[in-house]
């Protein structure tokens, strides 16, 4: 699946971090190479604040990890969130998607719940892509003939 998982994950990625920078969020990174090259998105909340934003997210069904920023002075006063793309690139989400989300996210962000609406827009994901389905044990028995060693 690397073929078109992995550039999947990257180009959603970059969409998710310029669509949060256009919705006035810092987005850490160079925006000449799209903020980031990996699966992974780092915003900055304010001094300290990053703790404390993960948890107001995490009521609003948004799981981030709180992420020192170079300029934190430890861990302890993370700036910043980090978010990775990988697990709703697997239930389908496309660049178009996480644009979408942005929006759903910078208003979780400034203090809204936006739950509900989360949970109605994962309802749209609910499909496993990038993975093994119903073929699987016929796909093994094609490659059961092959001398493999």
């Amino acid at each position: 699946f690397k073929e078109t998982y992995q550039p999947q994950v990257v180009a959603n990625a970059k969409a998710f971090a310029k669509a949060l920078a256009d919705e006035g969020l810092e987005v850490q990174g160079d925006p000449e190479v799209g903020y980031t090259e990996t699966h992974q998105v780092v915003v900055v909340v304010g001094y300290a604040l990053g703790c404390a934003v993960a948890q107001e997210l995490e009521e609003s069904n948004i799981i981030v990890n709180f992420q020192a920023i170079p300029s934190d002075e430890s861990f302890t006063s993370s700036s910043g969130l980090r978010m990775g793309v990988a697990e709703m690139t697997r239930f389908g989400m496309k660049e178009d998607d996480f644009v979408e989300f942005a929006a759903i996210f910078n208003e979780a962000v400034h203090g809204r719940n936006v739950g509900d609406e989360v949970a109605r827009f994962r309802e749209r994901f609910q499909t496993l892509h990038f993975c093994f389905d119903a073929d699987y044990p016929e796909y093994l028995n094609n490659l059961s003939g092959l001398n493999l060693v």
